[in-house]
């Protein structure tokens, strides 16, 4: 069974000045005391308070929303075996990779596309799933970034798939990455917008925070996103330096399938205990979602 190399949590003290460990010793310990909470590492403390520019009240808000919403939200964070069907199958539809170099600001680039077609085969939750075991893995392995930036290739999606983007999955998928993941979310980008985006934009408008919609952007061609990710960063079927979107894709999969057993033990042990929560905090229904 392979393991996760988790990022050294004395790298990231030294790599970000603004970064103190008193500080996030005081965060362990008032996690520490939400007996409802599991254990929490110190690099996740770190991602926590660090997403959040160091504000300590908005670092535990997310660390409340992130355990509460991973315990309960079964569409994206049960049965994470990356041998099972459906998300064999979503390995097949999305090609999903993390570009080896960062934007001038230091921002990780994340890129997106569906490869396959076929909407007959697609299903939404299930490729979130997939996502978010990748996201998991890089978040581990490299701990804390300036920002990241998401560009998704819009080509390849048609009117058959409209139907299949649940309002509810949607829903779901944006209240995490705005409330519960502990990263500083610095740009997405849609590029080959198809025709329906306005569609699309109808249907997750009411989700999107102000915060969002500021650093949302929909391009019609490719050339529009340069300007936020250079061209030489992209993949080379789009121009660009980076390995090829095929290998990149490969190596992000290959990298989940051989941590299949760690996972599965993770997700065993960082679930929150609802009969521990404190009953006037209860949020076991989170807004709806469930």
């Amino acid at each position: 069974m392979k393991t996760i190399n988790y990022k050294p949590a004395d790298e990231l003290y030294m790599h970000f000045p603004e970064l103190h460990k008193q500080d996030v010793e005081e965060l362990n310990h008032w996690a520490r005391e939400q007996l409802h909470l599991p254990p929490i590492s110190e690099l996740q403390l770190i991602q926590f308070l660090f997403s959040n520019y160091y504000d300590m009240d908005a670092a535990k808000r997310t660390i409340e929303a992130y355990f509460t919403f991973r315990t309960n939200c079964k569409d994206f964070f049960r049965h994470r075996d990356v041998t099972l069907e459906p998300l064999k199958q979503s390995m097949d539809i999305l090609a999903l990779c993390a570009l080896p170099e960062s934007t001038t600001d230091g921002y990780r680039v994340l890129f997106a596309k569906i490869i396959d077609p076929d909407a007959s085969k697609f299903s939404l939750a299930p490729i979130l799933k997939l996502a978010f075991i990748c996201a998991d893995i890089l978040l581990w392995e490299e701990g804390c970034n300036e920002g990241h930036v998401l560009i998704i290739d819009m080509n390849g999606l048609h009117l058959g798939h409209l139907p299949k983007l649940g309002i509810f999955t949607l829903k779901s998928f944006l209240y995490y990455i705005q409330e519960a993941l502990p990263i500083r979310l610095k740009g997405v980008h849609l590029i080959n917008a198809v025709p329906f985006i306005d569609t699309i934009m109808m249907m997750i408008k009411p989700f999107l925070k102000k915060e969002l919609l500021q650093i949302f952007h929909i391009h019609q061609k490719e050339e529009t996103v340069y300007p936020f990710v250079p061209k030489h960063l992209l993949p080379k079927e789009y121009g660009g330096q980076a390995p090829s979107r095929v290998d990149m894709t490969r190596q992000l999969y290959g990298n989940a399938i051989n941590c299949r057993n760690f996972l599965l033990q993770e997700d065993r042990l960082q679930k929150v205990d609802e009969t521990k929560r404190p009953k006037t905090r209860s949020i076991t229904n989170m807004f709806g979602l469930f």
